[in-house]
């Protein structure tokens, strides 16, 4: 006989006897009330733990949408005076005169020199103020132009760099030639 088939006339012999019978038959009762109790516990823990897992989902969407919300109302608060500030500048009733009054105390104010200007007005829409471009020649050193480039934000009207060059003035030299495009609005018109 052969080492299996010892094992199975073995096994066949234990079968007989009733008590091994009834064991196995325990047994297998056993694992059989095991896995109906393993699936019944495992279902609803996972039903509890799938609505855990929404219930915290739910919550993070709003903790998000609460945060997001607070910043929305912050950036709100704070570019409402802001943009009080900017209207004012965009309907600020200016000159011409007064407009080169302005550029030429910051130009003074910041050791720049305006050695040429002149305006050309744009095309204008009903009830819409009308475009008034300054183009503008200044010599100076970079940082001296840069700085009076930040202080056209001081100036009572609306002020915007649409175009700029620099170039040195003269070869070797500290000095820069800027020349720069400026867009404002005309005097007299409403803005809507």
């Amino acid at each position: 006989m052969t080492m299996p088939s010892q094992i199975l006339s073995g096994l066949r012999y234990g079968l007989r006897s009733p008590g091994l019978r009834r064991a196995l038959w325990a047994l297998l009762a056993t694992a059989l009330a095991g896995a109906v109790i393993a699936l019944g516990w495992w279902g609803p823990a996972r039903r509890e733990q799938a609505q855990l897992q929404a219930q915290l989902d739910a919550r993070r969407v709003a903790l998000v949408q609460a945060q997001q919300q607070r910043q929305a109302a912050r950036a709100q608060q704070e570019v409402l005076p802001r943009l009080a500030a900017l209207e004012s500048r965009l309907r600020a009733q200016t000159s011409q005169a007064e407009l080169i009054q302005g550029i030429a105390a910051l130009a003074a104010r910041r050791g720049v020199r305006v050695v040429s200007q002149s305006f050309e007005e744009g095309r204008s829409q009903p009830d819409q103020a009308q475009p008034l471009y300054l183009d503008l020649g200044l010599v100076g050193d970079y940082m001296a132009l840069r700085h009076w480039m930040a202080d056209l934000a001081t100036l009572p009207m609306w002020l915007e760099i649409l175009e700029e060059r620099l170039e040195p003035a003269a070869p070797g030299g500290s000095l820069i030639r800027a020349q720069l495009r400026l867009l404002t609005y005309r005097r007299g018109r409403e803005l809507p």
